[in-house]
């Protein structure tokens, strides 16, 4: 569930309508690992809440410059 939320958070701000659409299979892979037993709620949103904040934080990092991966 980590990488998918991750994966929809990265997509999402760059491409509004991918982002809705890995959100959707997104959301239906924790509700099935739920009720196929696999996985407690509380470890589908928890998996959710780490793949937001991975997401966030590798957006929010501060980007090279070029100028410095040129030398």
């Amino acid at each position: 569930m980590a990488a998918a939320a991750a994966f929809t958070a990265a997509v999402a701000p760059a491409w509004p309508w991918a982002g809705a659409a890995c959100a959707v299979p997104a959301v239906l892979v924790g509700v099935e690992r739920v009720h196929d037993g696999a996985h407690y709620p509380s470890d589908v949103i928890a998996g959710a809440a780490i793949g937001l904040a991975s997401a966030w934080l590798v957006r929010a990092s501060p980007r090279p410059r070029r100028a410095l991966l040129c030398r």
